[in-house]
């Protein structure tokens, strides 16, 4: 059944014959105590409301299936208690490797793993001093593209309405955004900067409030296109127009971005291909098939031009 050398191709057949007339499964977990291996990944997500996850997370299942893996899933809410459960689970259930992706706030539990030597990857979020391997985007650099955009439109009223300021990947979509206005040598207002979760209704209620100061912003790059779906709502509640009345720049990509209209201008993302490099780096780590090079993988995000912008100029 294992497929060992030492045992004769007629013997082999003898036992497939019974195998099969019994209908015998062997049990993957005994088996994997056995083996000290089971065939099987765990990932650990966020948010699979997120419409960017469910494609990361095909991309590592499809991939994994290609190379004889299965994979268990699970989803935390971007909870950091139910993340250590996660992780519990999955080493329970004896995963021969973990593709995860945690809040900060909750990096002891990734140091714990270190210290187990267990195999894991990050994925779209990279726990900062962490020794593990990440496959991520380049969130700084799609930032400063998508408020480049904006500024070399001739806006120079810009906000930014950013994801949990807690997670790597809100932080650098940030310091892309400052990089951006500095690099243009403009100056930007502290409030003009607010805190939303990566959902819908913050990036409503954070439109809400940008949108009822004094001063408010001619332009808005939205660290995500769920809160810039939110951002739209609220920006059309208050009788305002898309693009003629504001900007907005979105990211992620999603399926709806290209739908609503005006149709979302946003960074897109190779979400598929972030999830087959996860898959593909932690397998190749279990399996020891080759030198492994720990550099984090950093995928490019790319700007797409919709009709929710337009030069300040000709407004």
């Amino acid at each position: 059944m294992n497929d060992k050398p030492d045992v004769s191709e007629e013997t082999k057949k003898k036992i497939q014959k019974v195998i099969d007339k019994l209908g015998y499964n062997p049990n993957g977990i005994a088996r994997g105590l056995v083996l000290q291996k089971t065939h099987t990944i765990g990932l650990i997500i966020p948010d699979i409301s997120n419409p960017f996850f469910p494609e990361v997370a095909k991309g590592v299942e499809d991939r994994a299936r290609e190379l004889n893996y299965s994979v268990i899933f699970c989803n935390t809410d971007n909870d950091k208690k139910r993340e250590k459960e996660a992780i519990d689970l999955m080493k329970s259930k004896h995963v021969d490797g973990i593709i995860l992706s945690l809040s900060i706030s909750n990096k002891e539990e990734i140091y714990k793993l270190e210290e187990k030597n267990f195999d894991v990857v990050q994925i779209d979020r990279k726990i900062p001093d962490s020794n593990y391997q990440a496959v991520v985007i380049d969130n700084t650099l799609g930032a400063y593209n998508a408020t480049s955009h904006l500024i070399e439109l001739g806006h120079t009223d810009i906000a930014h309405i950013t994801g949990d300021l807690e997670i790597q990947t809100s932080q650098d979509r940030l310091e892309g955004f400052k990089r951006a206005i500095g690099t243009f040598d403009l100056d930007y207002k502290e409030k003009w900067i607010v805190e939303g979760d990566f959902s819908k209704e913050s990036g409503y209620k954070a439109m809400k409030n940008l949108l009822t100061l004094e001063d408010r912003p001619k332009a808005v790059f939205i660290a995500n296109d769920l809160m810039a779906i939110g951002a739209y709502e609220a920006i059309f509640e208050m009788g305002l127009e898309i693009p003629q009345d504001i900007s907005v720049v979105g990211y992620d990509d999603i399926e709806i971005a290209s739908i609503i209209k005006p149709g979302l201008t946003t960074m897109t993302q190779p979400k598929y291909k972030l999830g087959q490099a996860a898959a593909d780096v932690l397998i190749s780590k279990i399996d020891n098939k080759r030198n492994i090079n720990d550099e984090d993988i950093i995928l490019n995000p790319k700007l797409i031009i919709r009709d929710s912008t337009r030069g300040y100029e000709d407004e």
